[in-house]
């Protein structure tokens, strides 16, 4: 266990009783983690870049503090409440409850990327600064979505996560999607992601299966949830037809635990992610390759929020590039253009980034994880992760008073 961090996250957060940090072995195949990878250096100066400590303490309280809140703001649902106002009580539990630890970080935070701003909602929104507002301290990346699956948290339903990472070289992105797909870093360049996505996916997967040393027909490829637009049902049929398995959400698209197969918490593991993806949820997506897979990254392009909206019935992408007039000024003034493609490096520098956490809202059995409940007594529980640089995973269990 780590004692030197459990002792500092209790500091952070004065609702906490304890605090558990068990560091897994990165060798251990699945379900069979164990402790006792030996940590390195004080825990006050950064490690190759990695972050400190205290970094990692505000950042593990805030997003488990979170995760607790929206987990609890369920008890407050009246009867009649729509979906849509138990999902902004939800997000608005969560957000004042990370933003009220991180508002209160020794250090400079700059949101780079977060979620809601487009629809007025409550979240982390892209040039929030939080923290310690003199400007001679040194600033921290910060992307944060601090309920990503929140339409399962309100509808109490496996799956929701708050998510919150810490980097020095996050590109900062406007509340928008993309159309992406993950691959080996040495064969990005060379994958076309720019062809409407039915035409061009047989050939993306052709290359990505020879970039990984597989056929097709031996790929397991992630994907979008068909529960929320039926848009993604004619790529997933053509990749169906064409890879070993194709991994499909039932109900919303969470991309970390596919994305945590890579380091072995979650099976199976897949080769590749194809689909559509928020560019905020990007952004995390990117720096949690870099800390767990940096052989890995996204090739992408640029994509529509209004669009999809507009045509919900369409069985096809095509909607993803028909961008508003409001989108294309948020482009413009973030020197984003939707007529290229990029990678990973034009959203997250290759080795930038310095922890990334994940903390269970509702239970998640992909990555074992247990939901915030009372469990004896005035106690709650918050289960959890911290990944830093070379995969390096520690398991979190954090007690909270109420």
């Amino acid at each position: 266990m780590d004692d030197s961090l459990s002792s500092t996250i209790m500091a952070v957060d004065e609702r906490l009783t304890h605090a558990t940090v068990t560091w897994l072995d990165p060798s251990a195949a699945l379900g069979g983690g164990h402790a006792g990878a030996a940590d390195s250096g004080d825990g006050r100066t950064p490690r190759d870049g990695t972050a400190t400590d205290d970094e990692d303490a505000y950042l593990v309280a805030a997003m488990a503090s979170a995760a607790l809140a929206a987990a609890e703001a369920r008890a407050g649902f009246g009867d009649g409440m729509s979906l849509n106002d138990r999902k902004v009580t939800v997000d608005g539990a969560a957000t004042e409850a990370a933003e009220k630890i991180l508002g209160r970080a020794p250090f400079r935070i700059r949101v780079a990327a977060g979620e809601g701003e487009r629809d007025d909602s409550p979240g982390a929104h892209t040039g929030q600064w939080l923290g310690l507002p003199d400007e001679g301290s040194p600033v921290i990346d910060g992307v944060f979505d601090y309920v990503d699956g929140t339409e399962l948290a309100a509808t109490d339903q496996p799956g929701a996560l708050a998510l919150g990472g810490f980097g020095s070289g996050v590109r900062p992105v406007p509340d928008l999607q993309a159309y992406a797909a993950l691959a080996p870093t040495h064969a990005l360049r060379g994958l076309d992601i720019m062809a409407r996505p039915e035409d061009g996916v047989v050939p993306l997967l052709e290359r990505i299966a020879a970039a990984v040393g597989k056929s097709p027909d031996e790929l397991t490829v992630s994907t979008h949830s068909l529960a929320s637009k039926p848009m993604h049902r004619t790529l997933i049929d053509l990749m169906r037809g064409r890879v070993r398995q194709v991994l499909v959400p039932e109900r919303v698209t969470v991309e970390p635990p596919y994305l945590l197969s890579l380091a072995g918490l979650s099976e199976p593991r897949i080769d590749s992610m194809i689909g559509a993806i928020g560019l905020s949820e990007l952004a995390f997506a990117a720096g949690l390759v870099d800390l767990v897979a940096p052989e890995l990254g996204f090739v992408f392009r640029l994509a529509s929020v209004t669009g999809p909206r507009a045509e919900p019935g369409l069985t096809s992408l095509d909607a993803l590039f028909k961008f508003s007039e409001d989108e294309e000024v948020a482009l413009r003034a973030g020197g984003w253009r939707k007529d290229r493609q990029y990678t990973s490096e034009d959203l997250v520098r290759p080795g930038t980034s310095r922890a990334a956490t994940l903390f269970a809202v509702t239970d998640n059995p992909a990555l074992g994880l247990r939901g915030p409940e009372p469990r004896g007594g005035d106690v709650a529980h918050v289960e959890g992760f911290l990944v830093k640089p070379a995969a390096r995973i520690g398991s979190i269990r954090l007690s909270y008073r109420r």
